[in-house]
């Protein structure tokens, strides 16, 4: 099969399109021919070595297809059934991977880093980190490919440790990006008042298309203005997808007792922490570590009903298409998400 596999640590050329063997799958495993595989921003930091991963492999985390084959123990599937998967694989016999918490489990392996993704034609997968999607409705096969890692992980932000109520004032960083984007659909979604962030004026109309009942546009800063849209209070949380360059703004922006989601990091560099302001407002900073098979049906759920309209644009299995999405991930440049559709 046609795949793209990571050689080394470095720039983009250490993605090389090669011809490799199909996998063979086990006893409890699935083999998924591959409807759509979405390129993440992690895929670029794994690549430049600021993650571990096994050398070589197979990048690609976010994945959606077709089960062609499934091993003799399989329950819950069917040839021909479309599935989307969560982006780790836990042990279910592990009493620490109980559900709800399989996300956290310390023996987790993940996809694309520690076995071969879906930067390929086909990925095997064990049958329980799969969620099967059934009639897909309007979206694409290829949309449901970021289900667990971008909606699944926007609704555990929100409601399972977010603990939001309708008619909350919520703030998405980085709007205009792959996860912004779809951070002010689910926002809406459940009942919020979102304001989004963007540093880009021409993207400020399509985040405004996405729902959002506030835009601002920003240079340096954007604490004050956000404040002044919430009724001067501050938003009652935020889902901070960007990290490190907008967080300082983000921690002066929120409400008192307001909570700081922390989605992504888009530089893996250490950073500062306004402690005194965290102290003295009383603010939540915590941490996202992706979503569960919980979050990840109730994604499927979202994108099927139509509540959340999944905007991406598709390239082909080629490295050229590749490199360059990993270039414009990197500058910042995505609007939406970019899906892999072999």
């Amino acid at each position: 099969m046609k795949a793209i596999v990571l050689k080394g640590f470095g720039d983009v050329d250490v993605l090389v399109e090669e011809d490799v063997k199909a996998p063979t799958i086990g006893d409890e495993e699935v083999l998924l021919k591959v409807a759509g595989c979405s390129i993440c921003y992690r895929d670029t930091i794994v690549r430049r070595g600021f993650m571990k991963a096994r050398i070589p492999v197979i990048p690609g985390h976010e994945v959606s297809g077709f089960v062609v084959e499934m091993g003799g123990s399989v329950r819950g599937f069917s040839r021909g059934d479309l599935a989307a998967s969560l982006i780790y694989i836990f042990n279910p016999g592990d009493p620490e991977c109980g559900l709800g918490r399989e996300n956290t489990c310390r023996g987790n392996r993940w996809v694309g880093e520690d076995v071969n993704g879906c930067y390929a034609e086909y990925v095997k997968l064990p049958y329980w980190v799969l969620t099967r999607i059934g009639d897909p409705g309007e979206a694409g096969p290829e949309a449901y490919s970021f289900s667990a890692c971008v909606i699944g992980t926007l609704i555990r932000a929100y409601k399972t440790l977010g603990g939001v109520r309708e008619g909350e004032y919520a703030l998405v960083t980085g709007a205009s990006g792959g996860v912004g984007l779809h951070a002010v659909q689910v926002g809406k979604a459940l009942g919020l008042r979102v304001v989004a962030v963007t540093r880009s004026e021409d993207k400020a109309r399509l985040v405004e298309k996405m729902g959002a009942d506030s835009v601002i546009v920003y240079r340096d800063r954007f604490a004050e203005e956000a404040r002044r849209v919430t009724d001067g209070r501050g938003p009652d949380i935020v889902i901070e997808t960007v990290g490190g360059p907008t967080l300082e703004q983000s921690i002066r922006a929120v409400n008192r007792g307001g909570r700081i989601m922390l989605i992504g990091n888009v530089d893996p560099k250490p950073q500062q922490l306004l402690l005194g302001l965290v102290i003295l407002k009383e603010v939540k900073v915590l941490g996202v570590l992706n979503s569960t098979l919980r979050e990840l049906g109730e994604a499927v759920e979202l994108i099927r009903s139509g509540r959340v309209k999944p905007f991406y644009k598709t390239i082909g299995l080629e490295v050229g298409e590749v490199r360059e999405a990993h270039r414009i991930l990197e500058s910042g440049r995505s609007t939406g998400r970019i899906v892999i559709k072999p």
